[in-house]
């Protein structure tokens, strides 16, 4: 009985290897680039989106379906923004980062807690 349990557990286990794998590879491996290491017409376009905010020292560059993607989280009016830019410097994608969003929202709920 615990043969077949530990052969289960290393099955599963290994299916999730291969899953995770199989995301890597059509995603792509994500590296960090400096800024001053950017495309001109990336950097171009991610000055002109950040509204003149403070840029990042680094950004992502990753591969997605066969392309090129950058993308860099920029602070604008208090918020964070995430933004996508293809290899050619066109915008593919800005949007306030969700992510930090909800964290800012636990905070917050956390904080209210702490104060009753």
């Amino acid at each position: 009985m615990k043969r077949n349990w530990m052969i289960a557990v290393l099955v599963g286990g290994l299916i999730v290897a291969g899953v995770a794998r199989a995301e890597d590879e059509k995603e792509g491996k994500e590296e960090k680039v400096a800024v001053s290491a950017l495309p001109a017409a990336v950097k171009d376009t991610l000055t002109k989106e950040s509204f003149g905010a403070t840029l990042p020292e680094n950004v992502d560059k990753q591969t997605d379906e066969g392309k090129t993607i950058y993308e860099a989280d920029v602070v604008i009016g208090g918020k964070n923004y995430e933004i996508k830019i293809a290899e050619d410097g066109s915008l593919l994608d800005k949007k306030i980062d969700q992510e930090d969003a909800k964290k800012g929202e636990n905070k917050e709920e956390k904080d209210e807690k702490e104060k009753k």
